[in-house]
């Protein structure tokens, strides 16, 4: 008998440690997403080349001469269309374009074009309070609400910019804009929003993973304290949007009500992923895992658009002028050399170099050339050597 409860009382008690070590265990999304084993930086970032190197002012003059109006605002396209729909195309301005030259500018030091850039974004784009997304020059808006990676690009971009030198007034009011909004309508329940009207809350469904800018969060939150919650939140949702060690890319979206992440039709954007590596380093952090990876497919040429997040394999072999450019600034944020040089050799491959056409300097695909390519590409080449 005494040997019969010994046994019961062991039973009781291992049963008592299973249960607690099951409640205590973190769970798993329902995707099964795996946290990255990430890495603080340790090398000082790159820092731009000076002089420019002629590949660099050969973009520039690409971009000035063939994607900008007379009005100093960037194309979206170089072909031109009539056509006005849920995706922005033809002669459309976009925010993201006016925020990716503002930080060209801020990168090489021209005051100049920072300002003219600064002015053009406040006389065109700034409408009822709010920075629109997408505009038609000398038209009725087209839309009614911002964009909050392009808001957050920006007002990161001015923050650093004080730094360097005093902003123009048109600086000065959008970054108080900004200062004062997105704390209020660029985040719901702590969430980052994806877009938000003057009119309206926006109240998102999911959570747009490359839209996460850490960095500019915490700029944000330094001046807004009431924000601390929500650099804890996204932070969290950005470190655990890794995927897998088969495929150490990133998820493109959360579901809060789920507490999932998601992908769009199965598939993994390589430009959605690089976003938010790029996101990570420069806040800081890094998985070395996916730098390894990055390092691959920059060394090799083989940085594909599409890739399976179970198997990993590639979906297609379409390489970007984007993609490259961005893997050239991630390796820049991380002080990587090796990373920033092999993603600038293949993005040079890209680059039109016959003088008699008309996409010289530039990167153009049948016979069109878009402004994220070729900012992005602008971007990664300030690096160039």
């Amino acid at each position: 008998m005494e040997r019969k409860l010994k046994l019961f009382f062991i039973f009781i008690l291992l049963a008592g440690l299973i249960v607690t070590s099951w409640g205590c265990s973190p769970k798993k999304n329902e995707d099964n997403s795996e946290m990255a084993a990430y890495q603080t930086l340790a090398s000082a970032p790159l820092t731009p080349v000076a002089p420019l190197s002629r590949q660099t002012l050969d973009c520039q003059a690409f971009i000035d001469n063939q994607l900008t109006s007379a009005y100093g605002g960037i194309y979206t396209n170089y072909q031109n269309t009539a056509q006005t729909g849920e995706l922005s195309t033809g002669h459309e301005i976009l925010s993201e374009s006016m925020g990716l030259l503002l930080e060209y500018a801020r990168l090489t030091g021209d005051q100049h074009l920072f300002d003219q850039t600064a002015d053009y974004i406040h006389d065109y784009l700034l409408i009822d309070n709010i920075l629109l997304w997408r505009i038609l020059e000398k038209s009725d808006p087209i839309t009614d609400v911002s964009a909050t990676i392009d808001d957050l690009r920006i007002y990161q971009t001015l923050t650093l910019a004080k730094k360097q030198w005093p902003l123009n007034d048109s600086g000065n009011e959008i970054f108080e804009i900004l200062e004062n909004q997105l704390p209020t309508k660029g985040f719901h329940n702590s969430y980052l929003v994806n877009y938000y009207s003057s009119a309206r809350p926006t109240e998102d469904k999911t959570v747009e993973i490359a839209y996460i800018n850490l960095a500019a969060i915490k700029s944000l939150a330094a001046a807004k304290t009431d924000l601390s919650a929500a650099v804890e939140t996204n932070r969290q949702l950005l470190l655990g949007s890794f995927i897998s060690e088969t495929l150490p890319l990133y998820h493109k979206s959360y579901d809060p009500q789920k507490g999932s992440y998601n992908n769009a039709d199965g598939k993994i954007n390589i430009l959605d992923s690089l976003m938010v590596m790029q996101n990570l380093a420069e806040a800081g952090v890094y998985s070395p895992q996916s730098i390894a990876w990055l390092e691959e497919q920059t060394l090799s040429g083989t940085l594909y658009s599409y890739y399976d997040p179970d198997t990993g394999i590639a979906l297609d072999n379409q390489e970007s002028s984007a993609a490259y450019g961005i893997a050239a600034q991630i390796g820049a944020a991380l002080g990587n050399e090796f990373l920033t040089s092999n993603a600038l050799t293949q993005l040079k491959k890209h680059q039109v170099t016959d003088q008699h056409d008309p996409f010289y300097g530039g990167f153009g695909y049948n016979n069109n050339a878009y402004s994220y390519d070729n900012l992005q590409a602008l971007l990664g080449l300030v690096y160039n050597q």
